[in-house]
């Protein structure tokens, strides 16, 4: 038998190209070919897991062929299984296959779930030596939350989490009874149980499934954590790095102790929270699992306090910050009145709404003269933007930026992601376009679109252009400079999208192709709606 390969230089340079790729669908294509590589008959698959550890986790993310993932994991037999999760960086190419996989299971169930019955039983065989460690944990935690797979959606990221605030419900893949869900949690829940080794994040991740397929079992093994290890439960068993992770599953779940016991203890210390490296962590998960305005309006009462309030918007992680920002707009709780007070604080001229966007874009900068935009500001206003109603301050401020302003926050590069997401995802969009946004930064298409952040905000006014006069506005304002723009690194490409050599030899014929596309688009936005307002109505007879 042929000795298999296991050629180790082939997926370095691979990640090395993939990282010069400026394309995501170069990178997907370049991932799908290393991980199809990977998983062939002729690969020996644990040896480039192993020696290439950090090339495919980085690779992962971008694998869009399930069968692909399923022919990863299905070529991992039980032996080799043992010996990838022991391997202290292979054993997190394992665990983030497993959080991918459930995207699969529609199309690859079978071959899946195959594959986790090895993985399952290989973690039952060894589970008191895998609990000892972290990276072997890690596997366990994975394999018990694989039972009730979370699907995640294809434009994943951190930021785009963060700044949805809960808004999106999160979605999960059921299982057939061939799974025997119930079954595994029941066997694996009393493996956990007899170990000796206590270990916080395999119990949590225990605790949650069972909150999700056996609310009896989830009782049980709740009281059963609670008396042997936290009898005299206080503040600072949630502030801790490992017991806040059972904590923070209690928050997920109705119960006694949750309403009665960690409550209680939150509001009564929750200064030692919202400034705490991990409390902080662990008030944010509070607040997206409430779903009781009361509770939300006793946090909210609680945070006004004017101290309070100004270390939440100056010194608080800015995760926490655009939570409580995102959960006050959702309930509806004093929304308006909280951004009134963060204008009141960051802004010198409190009465002047029209500086509100300029003075939060700065929030948190070291010199606040010279620092145009900070992260921080950048992602509290992609916050507000993404408001089903944006408040008044937002858009008024929005209004009264000049172009010279506009062009500034394009050519930074949180600012032009700033700018794409207000396109793309924000209600105020569809406002701004019709205040004659286009004809304001007329001026400074040429500047916008050489600059190496401010192309990719050109481009998508070009792209969300929906008038004939919108898509003139630009290519005459551009066919100015056209010349110098089609030579140089970025604007080439954006005159290359909007055909601007057609436009400078044949405008009429120009005109008359971009007047099909936008009435196609036109026709398509007006299906679209159809299909909302018809699922709206079922929605509302069921």
């Amino acid at each position: 038998m042929a000795a298999l390969s296991s050629n180790t230089k082939y997926y370095k340079e691979a990640y090395n190209l993939f990282q010069q790729c400026s394309q995501n669908e170069d990178r997907h294509d370049l991932a799908n070919k290393v991980f199809d590589e990977a998983s062939s008959p002729t690969s020996d698959t644990v040896q480039i897991a192993k020696a290439c550890s950090r090339e495919l986790e980085k690779l992962l993310p971008f694998v869009t062929s399930p069968t692909i993932l399923s022919s990863f994991f299905d070529r991992l037999t039980a032996l080799e299984l043992d010996d990838l999760i022991r391997d202290r960086s292979a054993c997190f190419v394992l665990e983030k296959l497993l959080n991918y996989l459930p995207n699969g299971l529609s199309t690859e169930n079978e071959q899946i779930r195959v594959a986790y019955d090895r993985l399952f039983e290989c973690v039952c065989e060894h589970l008191d030596d895998y609990i000892k460690e972290t990276g072997t944990s890690h596997i366990i935690a994975s394999t018990i939350s694989f039972l009730h797979p979370l699907i995640i959606p294809t434009d994943n990221n951190e930021y785009e989490t963060l700044i949805d605030g809960g808004q999106t419900e999160r979605k999960f893949f059921p299982l057939s009874s061939e799974w025997h869900v119930i079954k595994k949690i029941k066997q694996i829940g009393k493996l956990v149980k007899k170990t000796k080794n206590y270990n916080e994040l395999v119990y949590a991740t225990l605790l949650r499934i069972c909150g999700y397929h056996c609310k009896e079992f989830y009782e049980k093994l709740m009281d059963k954590i609670c008396s042997k290890y936290y009898t005299n439960l206080n503040y600072e068993h949630l502030l801790d790095k490992k017991s806040s992770f059972i904590f923070e599953v209690l928050l997920e779940f109705p119960s006694e102790q949750r309403d009665n016991i960690i409550y209680p203890i939150f509001f009564s210390h929750i200064d030692d929270f919202y400034l705490h490296p991990i409390g902080n962590i662990f008030f944010k998960h509070l607040l997206l699992t409430l779903n009781n305005k009361e509770l939300v309006e006793k946090i909210y009462q609680t945070m006004a306090d004017e101290e309070r309030f100004d270390k939440l918007i100056l010194q608080s992680h800015i995760h926490l910050l655009i939570t409580f920002i995102r959960i006050c707009e959702r309930f509806h709780c004093h929304y308006e009145e909280l951004i009134n007070r963060i204008n009141k604080l960051i802004n010198p001229e409190k009465n002047n709404i029209n500086n509100f966007i300029t003075c939060l874009l700065k929030l948190r900068a070291e010199n606040s003269d010279n620092q145009l935009i900070t992260k921080e500001g950048s992602l509290v206003v992609q916050a507000l933007l993404r408001a089903e109603k944006v408040d008044s301050f937002t858009q008024r401020s929005f209004l009264s930026l000049s172009g010279e302003q506009i062009s500034c926050i394009a050519c930074h590069p949180s600012g032009s992601h700033l700018l794409c997401q207000l396109i793309l995802k924000s209600k105020l969009w569809p406002i701004l376009r019709q205040k004659n946004f286009y004809e304001k930064i007329d001026e400074f298409y040429t500047k916008m679109a050489s600059d190496k952040a401010g192309c990719w905000f050109v481009t998508q006014l070009w792209k969300n252009a929906r008038t004939i006069d919108q898509k003139l506005q630009m290519a005459k304002s551009m066919s100015n400079d056209f010349q110098n723009l089609r030579s140089q690194t970025y604007a080439r490409f954006i005159t290359y999208e909007m055909n601007l050599t057609a436009y400078c030899s044949r405008p009429d014929q120009w005109k008359r192709s971009v007047e099909i596309v936008l009435k196609k688009h036109a026709l398509l936005d007006d299906l679209d709606a159809d299909d909302n307002n018809n699922k709206k109505k079922k929605k509302n007879k069921t």
